[in-house]
């Protein structure tokens, strides 16, 4: 007997042998089969004390309820809320001299002609001093291959361009960036390349950076500030700080690099050509900068002490530590304030002479890496940008600047130099990346005062974005509501306003700086003929007033902080009168009647060139 699941035989006693594979025939008289169906092959389950049976041909739609999937579709279609991890996380490799926060480059606290003078720092030729070129180093690829970052850059000699190496020059287009990177900090060139359809397989190629392919799908890496269109590549400047698009060029042939190497013997200097040029568009910050007196800064000036503490200890054979140890590396502290830090980590012990610190009872010095986990160079620059605001605010007669704690308080009666600190500015660009603010985008705050980058200052979200160019009809249409009771503004058409003045911004920005043509400075005839372009604005258009290192023109800082006056200032309502001495032909000097301008486009013009000729005649 046989059944169709286990295909065994029974065969007669007369046969005397078994085949080694059986088979079966129906037709054999001694062959029982049994066939069945499928259906009643199944045992029926018992279900609140009925049989039932399910069946395998019946149809999903049945079976589930299916009503509101149209509108989970919709969200799919939806780039604003869609972002994959492989856009925001990103590793960045830093040298050694920036992991362990090397000296002088990683201070705790700038004087005050570092923070006027923050990353320009000043640089002397004595008259009638001759210099010579040496020739650069040859390092070879074979020797850097297998190694990683901080073993390749172990030194601070290893990161200077006196050898063959390959190098990248990046020009920032704002003058004063809120947050710059450090010596040896590291950054990755992506290449942002968005697809035209899911079975649009192509991977543009690019010398230089790395690919990154966004979906149809995916949110810009510049969030709601900046767009990557279907089919196109935007390069971008990546780091754990800050994000910003980059626009290649080709550098000219009489372009150069000079080096200058300084050590105990003397300066020596290297000249390179300049292989790769990028102009970087406006930063954007990715974390806040630290307030001037808030928990992070606290946090990390306490960190920082325990480096230079453990970092002591480990060198001493005993594990013995004294004050006067730490002191040269925080210039800014007395000894009783490193007193007061150091007994949380550590103990006093008095002996006859003198007392000592060591690690407490039970505890050890930790290893090297968590040493250098304590304090980021991410986070040191962020602590320089906050001081040179701080220096800033100060500087124009704010006195000390005291961060504002609550996000939500009222910023009317705040200044512009206050509303543009780092701290201020760069919390109000993140809260308007997740939906949490408005910006003003334009006027006051622009650092291109062209409308070509974004201002940073916050304003309202309940009607407080005024659009460039509102039409008349908008402001019945706000008269009217406002008239009836209700709000004296459309909030559906506000966004759409202030995404469209985004876009605008955007596009602007990259056909500028894509512009490959030099001195495209507007001449008095555009100036004056450009009547209505202050009608664009709410408020005129003036130099940039971001938080910036004022002083910074070879250490003078008293003609700095005055030229930055009449740069800062609004000239809104008042006057230019302009003196002038002319010499005659038999040698007398003659005064002019004063010439008097009143157009608020033409001083600011005038008093950007006087700056410009009196600084090129700084001695």
């Amino acid at each position: 007997m046989a059944s169709q699941h286990n295909d065994m035989a029974i065969y007669n006693d007369e046969e005397t042998s078994i085949p080694k594979h059986p088979i079966l025939d129906l037709n054999d008289p001694y062959l029982l089969i049994d066939v069945r169906q499928a259906d009643e092959s199944r045992k029926p389950r018992r279900i609140g004390g009925e049989f039932k049976r399910q069946r395998m041909n019946k149809d999903l739609t049945q079976r589930y309820n299916i009503s509101n999937d149209e509108a989970y579709e919709l969200l799919k279609e939806n780039r604003q809320s869609k972002v994959r991890s492989t856009i925001g996380q990103l590793s960045i490799e830093h040298t050694m001299p920036a992991t362990r926060l090397q000296t002088p480059y990683y201070r705790t606290r700038l004087s005050k002609t570092e923070a006027r003078s923050f990353h320009r720092p000043s640089m002397n030729f004595p008259p009638d001093s001759e210099i010579r070129f040496t020739k650069i180093k040859t390092r070879k690829k074979k020797h850097m291959r297998g190694k990683d970052i901080q073993t390749i850059f172990d030194k601070t000699h290893t990161l200077s361009l006196n050898d063959n190496s390959n190098f990248v020059l990046m020009e920032y287009s704002e003058e004063h960036p809120y947050v710059l990177s450090n010596f040896g900090m590291g950054s990755r060139i992506i290449n942002y390349y968005r697809r035209n359809s899911p079975d649009d397989d192509s991977r543009p190629k690019s010398e230089l950076g790395e690919l990154q392919v966004l979906m149809q799908h995916d949110r810009s890496p510049f969030w709601n500030f900046g767009s990557v269109p279907s089919g196109e590549t935007v390069l971008a400047l990546y780091n754990r700080m800050v994000r910003a698009p980059i626009f290649r060029h080709t550098p000219k042939s009489t372009d150069f690099l000079v080096i200058r190497n300084s050590d105990s013997r003397g300066a020596y200097y290297f000249i390179r050509t300049v292989p790769h040029l990028f102009v970087v568009g406006q930063t954007f910050p990715v974390v806040d900068v630290p307030g001037p007196h808030s928990r992070k800064v606290t946090t990390a000036s306490k960190n920082r002490l325990r480096m230079v503490c453990y970092r002591v200890a480990r060198r001493r054979e005993n594990g013995r530590i004294s004050v006067k140890d730490i002191s040269p590396h925080f210039p800014e502290n007395n000894d009783m304030q490193n007193r007061q830090k150091m007994k949380e980590f550590m103990s006093f012990q008095k002996e006859k002479e003198r007392g000592y610190w060591q690690m407490k009872p039970g505890e050890m010095v930790p290893d090297e890496t968590a040493i250098r986990a304590m304090v980021t160079p991410e986070t040191v620059c962020l602590l320089d940008s906050m001081q040179v605001g701080v220096r800033y605010l100060e500087d124009a007669g704010y006195g000390k600047a005291v961060e504002e704690d609550d996000e939500d308080d009222d910023k009317d009666g705040m200044s512009v130099e206050q509303q543009l600190a780092p701290w201020t500015a760069t919390r109000n660009f993140i809260n308007a990346t997740s939906g949490k603010a408005m910006l003003k985008l334009h006027g006051e705050g622009d650092p291109s005062s062209r409308g070509e980058a974004f201002s940073f200052v916050r304003t309202s979200m309940k009607g407080g974005f005024k659009a460039i160019g509102e039409s008349v009809d908008e402001k019945l249409d706000a008269a009217k509501l406002k008239a009836l009771g209700g709000h004296s503004y459309n909030v559906a058409r506000q966004q759409a306003s202030y995404e469209e003045a985004i876009d605008r911004i955007w596009k602007a920005q990259q056909t500028s700086l894509n512009n490959p043509e030099e001195n495209l400075h507007l001449d008095m005839e555009d100036i004056q003929g450009d009547d209505n372009q202050d009608d664009l604005f709410q408020t005129p258009r003036s130099e940039t007033v971001t938080p910036a290192p004022w002083g910074g023109m070879n250490g003078d800082d008293e003609i700095a902080s005055q030229f930055s006056r009449l740069s800062q200032g609004n000239t809104k309502n008042k006057l230019l009168k302009i003196f002038r001495d002319v010499q005659r032909p038999d040698g007398t000097i003659e005064k002019q009647a004063p010439i008097v301008i009143k157009d608020p486009k033409i001083i600011r013009m005038y008093l950007r060139r006087r700056l410009e000729i009196d600084t090129e005649n700084i001695a």
